[in-house]
């Protein structure tokens, strides 16, 4: 064989020469790569290979990366990756050559011809994403290479986990890549989409790799203070480490239970998200020390939990099991946390051998490590694959991309949580689901038919958000009804949207046009900009700017996308106002300091009310910083008008929104207290001025002033001024106004006394000081004024009503 081997190199053609050349300069061992194969898969084409690598290696001759290597070592470097997953044959030849119809002269049709359909389909599949780069405005064209890619995929994910691999060692060398801003991007991109599909795949190995590598770039002080402060950590806790694990191993083996214990890496993007969701600095976290015990049988997992207990005492806060209850991805284990030696507190990872594999590979342990050859649609069986059944579904419901790429980050790039029926079946659902979601996901009947939920034994709204855990059960009526349109605010699944969504595009044109001028008005109450019918045609022409696709050429067209839920109200306001500040109190979100608001809440007098008000605030991160409770002596029902901190306007419409959604709350609405205190104080001025007018009459009719009949005139006229503009700024406050003044007649009640009272003063002083004034002129004035109020406050209610 030696000499074989010898005679064969000294025959070797051109292209084989300079393929042992190449190998030879860049470290690519083939052997040993073909060797590291045939331990796993006995059956290997080792020709078919060896065809497949020289087939890409000539494809890529005098193209090198930015690492200034020849290009082959790209795809060499990601078949690696996957190798180490054991990957099939297929999938390592298609990755070989993943890049060779897109940056080479050779198609697919040719790698089909040579190399056959499956490796071509795999090839094809992962090219669709070559040059297309997520970001938030993304191009049509890019997001549709996208849609195609999920939709290739979903067919058969072996695709996106050579993607993965090609996407894994192009961040191993992204500090090659000489613009930093297109490393950001690069990062940015691997962190939202990448990351969450390796998570969705269960690839836990690759995706801490991802994540560590992407928050380098991104992050690159918090980084390094972090690196060094977890290596100054395993340094100082060394000892702490070895003797925890010497203490452990005893305890083992005296129970007689075989198992490895030993110490892990903890994922350092990981410790960065909890630093930010728990406003921690990283020395503050709990699980300071992280060790893993992998066992060989289930059993044996919850056996070494209480030898652990034994050992140490456990935080009860700090327990979950992920093997009863295992994640969406399909993660299993135990987690436990302890106050371990010297009090430092320890996190412990049990788990047996199978599910150290699964959490390492994910989908790939199923698909590749299994010793049943037939693996056709095998991949589809596996829960974890449940995501290409989604993404299908996306496809055949959505018609815009930008749907399409809403739906993919809402239904499968959230994190994921577990509720069960009340007959124990699991419902797997995106974190931050709500009632709703879980009711449609039952069945479009029961979402329809919701009234209430039962959470673990617990009657609550169906807005109420869910955990991982709850036993959820849907209250629904005997009668057929129309789902709220409100809930379309809450309902975090494209499932539940699209079946709302779907209900409410049948009602009629009239039904749409109220439903959408209702919720409007709400935010436009909210941000305190008076009514909706009163907007500009400018405005008009901005909502068309913003959404050129619903071609809305009045305003009816507006209201009637929000009442059919096309648009939420707060999308349809933003685009009406962009960038608009309610109010000087009230900034929007790029402000990061959080402002007061006032509030006012309407409700039934029921006991615990105040306290579902706070739980709201807390499930928003809202402070209250000032409140007063009290029941109405007219009305009977309880008030309760509070000072807020939101950090911006959404924030705010959310709050209210999640109120209203109460059980026995009638309303909930924002005060704006400058506005009323500035008609109160023009009221008491004007009040005030015609009451000092006949003295200030008398003292120019009779004193100096006598033959200046010009200023006695003047005088009166300006007077007229002040009580039209009194009157004006009744009719600005009630079309820009708060809510809380246009809901009550006391304020025109008194606009309208103050005018009577000044008509009568001004008959008064024409009579009794004998003016030389056009009396019927100023008459005349007066009684237009009083004409133009009474037109304005019936318009006002009409407009109000309607």
């Amino acid at each position: 064989m030696p000499y074989f081997t010898h005679y064969r190199k000294l025959i070797m053609t051109p292209k084989e020469a300079y393929i042992a050349t190449l190998c030879k300069d860049n470290g690519i061992d083939l052997e040993a790569i073909i060797h590291d194969i045939n331990r796993y898969i006995p059956s290997f084409n080792e020709r078919k290979f060896r065809e497949a690598f020289a087939f890409a290696a000539n494809a890529h001759e005098g193209q090198f990366r930015k690492e200034n290597k020849p290009y082959i070592v790209h795809p060499v470097e990601a078949t690696k990756i996957l190798i180490s997953m054991h990957a099939d044959e297929d999938t390592l030849i298609a990755a070989l050559m993943h890049d060779v119809p897109e940056d080479t002269k050779y198609t697919i049709e040719q790698i089909e011809a040579k190399f056959g359909k499956k490796v071509a389909f795999l090839v094809e599949g992962v090219t669709k994403l070559s040059k297309v780069h997520f970001r938030n405005d993304m191009e049509e064209r890019q997001i549709e290479s996208l849609k195609k890619l999920f939709i290739h995929s979903a067919e058969d994910p072996r695709i996106i986990l050579i993607k993965l691999a090609d996407r894994l060692h192009n961040m191993r060398t992204l500090q090659y890549v000489n613009k930093e801003e297109k490393q950001l991007r690069i990062a940015r991109e691997t962190l939202e989409i990448f990351v969450p599909i390796a998570n969705l795949l269960g690839i836990e190995e690759m995706k801490a790799e991802l994540e560590d590598l992407c928050f380098h770039f991104l992050h690159r002080d918090e980084y390094e203070s972090i690196a060094d402060r977890m290596k100054r950590n395993r340094f100082k806790n060394k000892h702490v480490i070895e003797s925890t694990i010497q203490m452990v191993q005893k305890k083992l083996d005296e129970a007689r239970v075989k198992a490895s214990v030993y110490g892990r890496q903890k994922n350092l993007y990981g410790i960065y998200k909890k630093t930010i969701s728990q406003g921690k600095r990283p020395d503050e976290l709990d699980d300071l020390i992280a060790l893993r015990i992998m066992v060989e049988d289930r059993d044996d997992c919850y056996k070494v939990l209480g030898l652990i207990h034994s050992l140490f005492k456990p935080k009860s806060s700090k327990f979950k099991d992920y093997i009863s209850v295992p994640k969406v991805n399909g993660y299993q284990s135990l987690h436990t946390t302890v106050f371990g030696l010297n009090g430092i507190v320890t996190e412990f990872q049990i788990r047996t051998f199978q599910m150290h594999l699964e959490a390492e590979y994910g989908i790939a342990s199923h698909y590749f490590y299994d010793e049943d050859k037939n693996k056709v649609h095998h991949l589809e069986k596996d829960r974890r694959a449940y995501w290409a059944e989604k993404i299908l579904l996306m496809q055949k419901e959505q018609v815009a991309n930008n749907a399409f790429m809403e739906d993919l980050k809402l239904d499968i790039f959230q994190d994921r949580i577990f509720v069960f029926t009340p007959h124990g079946d699991p419902v797997d659902l995106p974190k931050g689901a709500t009632c709703i979601d879980f009711a449609y996901n039952i069945h479009t009947e029961v979402g329809h038919r919701a009234l209430k939920a039962d959470v673990n034994g617990e009657i609550v709204p169906l807005t109420s958000a869910l955990n991982t855990g709850d036993t959820v059960r849907i209250i629904t009526s005997d009668r057929p009804q129309a789902p709220n349109r409100d809930w379309l605010n809450f309902a975090k699944t494209n499932i539940a949207r699209h079946r709302i969504r779907e209900y409410l595009k049948q009602e009629t044109k009239e039904a749409k046009i109220k439903t959408g001028q209702s919720l409007l008005q709400k935010e436009f109450d909210r941000a305190g900009i008076g009514l909706v019918r009163n907007i500009s045609a400018r405005k008009l022409q901005q909502f068309t700017s913003a959404y050129p696709s619903i071609k809305a050429r009045n305003f009816d067209d507006i209201l009637i996308v929000v009442g059919d839920g096309t648009l939420t109200a707060m999308e349809a306001y933003r685009a009406l106002f962009p960038g608009k500040i309610p109010t000087k109190k009230l900034k929007m979100a790029k402000e990061k300091s959080k402002q007061p608001t006032s509030i006012k809440i309407v409700s039934q007098n029921r006991n615990g009310q105040l306290e579902k008000y706070l739980q709201v605030m807390n499930e928003l991160g809202i402070q209250c910083v000032k409140s007063k409770t009290y029941v109405s002596f007219l009305t009977g029902k309880l008030i309760c008008r509070m000072t807020i901190m939101v950090k911006d306007f959404q924030q705010l419409s959310e709050f209210c929104e999640q109120i209203e959604h109460l059980e026995d709350v009638i309303r909930a609405e924002r005060l704006f207290f400058r506005r009323k205190l500035r008609f109160i104080v023009l009221s008491f001025v004007s009040f005030a001025i015609w009451c000092a007018h006949p003295y200030i009459l008398y003292l120019v009719t009779t004193g100096w002033f006598t033959t200046h009949t010009l200023i006695s005139n003047v005088f009166i006229y300006l007077s007229l001024f002040m009580l039209f503009s009194m009157v004006y700024s009744l009719k600005r406050l009630t079309k820009v106004g708060f809510p809380e003044f246009r809901e009550t007649k006391a304020y025109w009640a008194v606009t309208f006394l103050l005018n009577l009272f000044a008509l009568g003063t001004f008959l008064a002083e024409i009579f009794y000081f004998q003016l030389e004034f056009n009396w019927v002129l100023g008459f005349a004035v007066v009684l237009m004024i009083l004409a133009y109020l009474t037109t304005e406050y019936f318009e006002s209610h009409r407009r109000i009503r309607g």
